[in-house]
């Protein structure tokens, strides 16, 4: 069965899911993994918008100088989601939504 036709079934959750495998697997190497200096180009590249005022965040820092500190080892799609999850959670993007929702 083709992606396109299971997609079709999908919830908005899943299709987000699924938005990001396709994103990670076009930018990772043959071993379906990226590089750190990859991840840290794929986040700045794809995440700007959550990531903006972020910078100066302590735990931003360490994460981006996590990705480089030793270039040469690789980041699998799990340790990307986490990293991706912990940039949400800190990101004023994430906060505003919020808000948003607890005013309905």
């Amino acid at each position: 069965m083709s992606p396109v036709k299971v997609l079709r079934n999908c919830t908005e959750l899943e299709k987000s899911v699924a938005t990001i495998v396709v994103i990670f697997n076009n930018h990772a190497g043959p071993d379906g993994k990226l590089s750190k200096a990859q991840a840290k180009d794929l986040l700045l590249a794809q995440f700007q918008s959550f990531i903006k005022g972020q910078e100066l965040k302590p735990k931003y820092k360490e994460i981006i100088s996590d990705l480089d500190e030793d270039k040469d080892k690789k980041i699998d799609f799990e340790d990307f989601m986490i990293i991706l999850t912990s940039l949400t959670i800190m990101s004023n993007i994430m906060h505003e939504l919020q808000c948003l929702t607890m005013k309905k």
